[in-house]
C-alpha cells in the first residue's frame, strides 16, 4: 500500500515550556507526517506556558494549518491530555512527548501495525539519558508488571499510535494518577483487552530542564504514584469484568 493510500492519523502534541525546540519539533511532525499523508493533522495543545513558547505557536500557526489549542492558565498535564483526546476527527491518533525526545520517523516504524494492534507502544531504545532515570524506569516497569499482571515492556512511553475509540474508553471514568499519567492511560486500555505492539525506537534526551520529572521531584512522585497502585489496580479488574465474553 503506498503512503497516500494509508489511513490518516490525528498527531497530538502537548506543550508546556518548549520555547528552545517547539517550532523545530512542529515542523519536523509537519513535514515527515502531515506533508506524506494526505488528510492528516497536527493538534498542539499549549498549556499555559510562561517561556515564550505560546507565542511561537501562535506564529506558526499562521503559517502552517495546524491546529492549536491555547489557554492562559496552566491545567497540568493530565487535564490538558484528557481535553486534547476530545479533539481529534480521524480514527487512529499518534501522541508524542515534546522536548525533542522522539523523532517524527519513528511513526513509519508502527504504522504498519494499525491492522494487527490496537495500542502500538515506541519501545525507548538506546537511551542517552541519565543512569538514574533508566534505572528508575527498569525498576518501575518491572513492578508495573508483577502487580497489575501485564506483559509490557515500556509502560510509561510517549510515544505510541491509539484508536480513537480505546483512548476516550480508558479515560471516560476519569485518570486516578497525578504524575506518570501515561502509565495509567495503557493500564486501562490494557484492562480493556487490547492487542498491544511494541516497536523499538531510537530515545533523546530532552532538551532542557525535565518538565515532568525534575530530580528533586522523584521521591514524591514515587511515594504517591505506588500508594495509588491498590486503588488503580481496582479499577483495571473491573475494565477487565466488563469485557465481552
Amino acid at each position: 500500500m503506498s503512503v497516500s493510500e494509508k489511513e490518516p492519523v490525528s498527531i497530538i502534541l502537548i506543550a508546556y515550556n518548549e520555547a528552545e525546540v517547539i517550532e523545530k519539533e512542529v515542523e519536523g511532525f509537519y513535514r515527515e507526517i502531515i506533508e506524506k499523508l494526505p488528510g492528516s493533522e497536527l493538534i498542539v495543545a499549549e498549556d499555559g506556558s510562561t517561556d515564550g513558547t505560546s507565542e511561537i505557536l501562535r506564529k506558526l500557526a499562521g503559517r502552517l494549518p495546524i491546529r492549536l489549542v491555547q489557554g492562559k492558565e496552566r491545567k497540568g498535564y493530565k487535564q490538558a491530555l484528557l481535553d486534547a483526546l476530545k479533539l481529534p476527527r480521524h480514527e487512529w491518533i499518534l501522541f508524542s512527548d515534546t522536548g525533542g525526545k522522539f523523532f517524527p520517523q519513528n511513526f513509519w516504524k508502527m504504522e504498519h501495525l494499525r491492522d494487527r494492534a490496537d495500542l502500538i507502544i515506541g519501545v525507548k531504545r538506546n537511551r542517552r539519558d541519565q543512569y538514574y532515570r533508566r534505572f528508575i524506569t527498569r525498576v518501575f516497569n518491572l513492578l508495573v508488571r508483577s502487580y497489575f499482571r501485564v506483559d509490557v515492556t515500556d509502560i510509561d512511553s510517549g510515544f505510541r499510535i491509539f484508536p480513537r475509540w480505546l483512548a476516550r474508553r480508558a479515560v471516560e471514568d476519569g485518570l486516578i494518577f497525578q504524575d506518570l499519567i501515561t502509565s495509567e492511560f495503557t493500564l486501562r486500555m490494557l484492562g480493556l483487552g487490547v492487542r498491544l505492539a511494541e516497536v523499538p525506537v531510537t530515545y533523546h534526551l530532552r532538551q532542557g530542564k525535565s518538565r515532568g520529572m525534575p530530580v528533586e521531584k522523584i521521591p514524591r512522585v514515587v511515594f504517591r504514584t505506588l500508594s495509588s497502585f491498590p486503588r488503580l489496580k481496582k479499577e483495571v479488574e473491573r475494565l477487565r469484568n466488563r469485557r465481552p465474553r
